[in-house]
């Protein structure tokens, strides 16, 4: 017995196929990005979700907000619940960097979802 092969003509042997329904999709636009952020002298990180064009002075306010929102130990000093206190403090992109992190950088281009966050110093 004879099998025949068939062969299509070029750029139509998927058509149809889920496959190539997928590869004619746009690629799917970020829009929000989970960051984990390890502040100074703290056992875990605290995640936090934010909108793709953030910048890294959103993401500090974001860490300080949700630390002390979770009555996280060591507290932070008293007055980190006023909406400025994350000025006090400077994030990095590891806890050996000395560089801190420039806050008008959007943290997409950054490249890294894990930060360290500590008290700026003066």
């Amino acid at each position: 017995m004879r099998t025949s092969v068939v062969h299509a003509p070029a750029g139509t042997a998927l058509l149809g196929h889920p496959l190539a329904v997928l590869a004619e999709r746009p690629a799917p636009r970020l829009t929000r990005l989970l960051v984990n952020v390890t502040v100074e002298r703290s056992l875990w990180p605290v995640h936090v979700v934010l909108a793709a064009d953030a910048t890294v002075a959103d993401l500090a306010r974001a860490a300080v907000a949700a630390y002390v929102a979770e009555a996280r130990r060591p507290p932070l000093p008293a007055d980190a619940k006023d909406f400025e206190a994350a000025a006090r403090f400077e994030l990095h992109l590891s806890k050996y960097s000395l560089d801190a992190l420039n806050p008008d950088e959007k943290v997409l281009d950054l490249g890294s979802r894990n930060f360290f966050l500590c008290a700026r110093r003066f």
